[in-house]
């Protein structure tokens, strides 16, 4: 049930992502699958997370038309950063989570903008890619924590739904 609840939460933050693409333009749209890693590395073991992290990242990197790894390596390097983390910080501080949601979106937009411009054929000038990545990191600010919240409370929600369908079944004397 976990596997499942991860990868549905997963392919609908996706869809919801290239949904809003012809939306925004490029400035107003991060990653929404970052503050997913980063509650996956609070909150889920490796055995948990990683199949959600790959098959995400392998996701994204078929969407995104761009250089493929780049966005599952990214994930990856942000979950182990965030286990890394949690490790010398308190991992449920109301503080803490915003604070490691825009970092990683941070991290994330300066990676692909980086490998952007490495492949590039022609050199980018700095003053182009700064508004994008600026503008990506201040709505993730103000969106990722609320984006975290909706998730830790969905999973408490489904782990109720679990509970007590659970208790339903026992209740009717199966084995």
């Amino acid at each position: 049930m976990i596997y499942a609840y991860h990868l549905v939460v997963c392919l609908f933050l996706i869809l919801f992502q290239t949904t809003l693409s012809t939306v925004c333009g490029p400035t107003c749209l991060y990653d929404l699958l970052v503050p997913l890693v980063v509650y996956l590395g609070v909150y889920r073991l490796p055995r948990e997370a990683l199949p959600v992290l790959i098959l995400g990242g392998l996701a994204m990197d078929g969407i995104s038309g761009g250089v493929f790894g780049v966005h599952l390596s990214a994930y990856l390097w942000m979950y182990v950063g965030v286990r890394w983390a949690i490790q010398f910080l308190h991992a449920g501080n109301a503080i803490l989570l915003p604070v490691l949601v825009t970092v990683a979106i941070a991290f994330k937009c300066i990676v692909v903008a980086f490998s952007a411009v490495v492949v590039a054929s022609a050199p980018w000038p700095v003053e182009a890619v700064f508004p994008v990545v600026s503008g990506q990191i201040l709505w993730g600010a103000l969106t990722g924590p609320l984006l975290m919240m909706v998730l830790i409370r969905g999973r408490k929600a489904v782990d109720q739904a679990v509970k007590t369908f659970g208790a339903e079944k026992d209740s009717l004397g199966t084995p």
